[in-house]
């Protein structure tokens, strides 16, 4: 069975962004898990996914909540045009403008009125401190943000414009040498990972699993972003499939991109996806030794050093932020699982499991 992981969502410097507007557009068919908590409706697709994971013949994509990584917030069978979504506050699911056919299970509906009333002023309590923790999580990120642009400014300074344009398009066209022949397909967005309560959290193995990988080493500001930018250019020029990993932490900023067609990966392998050759076909590329001037670390490092401790200790105190929000998320949990009748919802998972066992066998022209 395949099955890739990655986030459409995540806890950034611009805030709670969320990528599953547009990937529903790809898809025809949506099941949609509709509750208020985030924390049963998670145990729902867990359920969903180990049924759907008997199946060695599905090609599953998992999407991890970036605010709780061990929690699936969408399944998409792509193969097959579906998606199953968890819609919780504040990440609701708008299906307004979806064109295709949707099944929701509505988990509002099998809660016990009663035993939420009687907890209803700690529930609201502990949801509150939810939210405030989420929110100084990205004031957090913002200011780090802003650090981050002093680091950057260092070697941006320092870049040597012309031989990173020159190497931008000389990659390029290593990469892309010929025009693809499908007709044009808009890139594939996703984040390359996520500010979660357990720290930065990432797929990058997984997702590149098979792949040629080219490793992109640097420093803040050493052009990496914007040589992926450019390669996504290239690739939509030639009409290929392209799948574009954006910042978790910068949504405007480019992490990695990966063409399927032509069997490469190439992403930004710096803290805090840091990652090292490990077989034959992989390479590095050093964007400070061929567009930095010689000796920028060494000329600021004092200046370095202090914008690096303030930018590792403002993103601390973002994961530590949200790491309290998961604290509360989980006593407030201990307050609403036992108000939801699960025999009920049990009953309307396996309605759901036999509806995608047909939609699966019609087309596989089994039915």
């Amino acid at each position: 069975m395949t099955q890739l992981h990655y986030f459409l969502s995540g806890n950034t410097s611009q805030g709670h962004i969320s990528l599953i507007p547009e990937t529903m557009k790809q898809l025809q068919y949506l099941i949609l898990i509709d509750g208020p908590f985030s924390s049963e409706n998670g145990e729902i697709m867990d359920r969903l996914h180990k049924q759907l994971s008997n199946n060695e013949m599905l090609e599953l994509e998992l999407i991890h909540h970036p605010s709780s990584p061990q929690q699936l917030q969408a399944i998409l069978l792509p193969r097959y045009g579906l998606g199953i979504i968890s819609s919780a506050p504040p990440a609701m699911i708008e299906t307004t403008d979806f064109k295709g056919s949707i099944i929701t299970l509505n988990v509002y509906d099998f809660y016990n009125l009663e035993i939420i009333d009687q907890h209803k002023a700690a529930i609201d309590a502990l949801g509150e401190q939810i939210y405030k923790n989420h929110l100084h999580a990205y004031r957090s990120y913002e200011q780090a943000l802003v650090i981050h642009d002093e680091w950057e400014k260092i070697y941006i300074d320092a870049m040597d414009y012309g031989k990173a344009n020159q190497f931008a398009d000389q990659l390029a066209d290593k990469l892309f040498p010929t025009l693809g022949d499908q007709p044009f397909s808009a890139p594939i967005h996703r984040f390359l990972g996520a500010a979660t309560p357990d720290g930065a959290v990432d797929y990058v193995p997984i997702l590149t699993e098979g792949l040629k990988r080219y490793f992109i080493k640097g420093r803040p500001g050493s052009g990496k972003s914007t040589l992926l930018r450019k390669l996504v250019q290239k690739g939509i020029d030639q009409h290929y499939q392209l799948e574009v990993y954006q910042c978790g932490l910068d949504p405007n900023s480019l992490d990695m991109v990966i063409c399927r067609d032509l069997g490469f990966a190439i992403f930004d392998s710096t803290a805090p996806h840091e990652y090292f050759p490990t077989e034959r076909e992989d390479h590095i590329i050093d964007m400070y030794e061929l567009c930095i001037t010689a000796g920028t670390d060494e000329k600021n490092a004092s200046s370095l050093h202090e914008i690096s401790t303030r930018y590792k200790l403002q993103m601390a105190e973002g994961n530590v932020a949200l790491a309290l929000a998961k604290q509360f998320q989980l006593e407030r949990a201990t307050l609403t699982r036992p108000a939801l009748d699960t025999e009920g919802i049990l009953e309307l998972e396996q309605l759901i499991l036999r509806n995608i066992e047909t939609l699966i066998g019609f087309q596989n022209g089994v039915l």
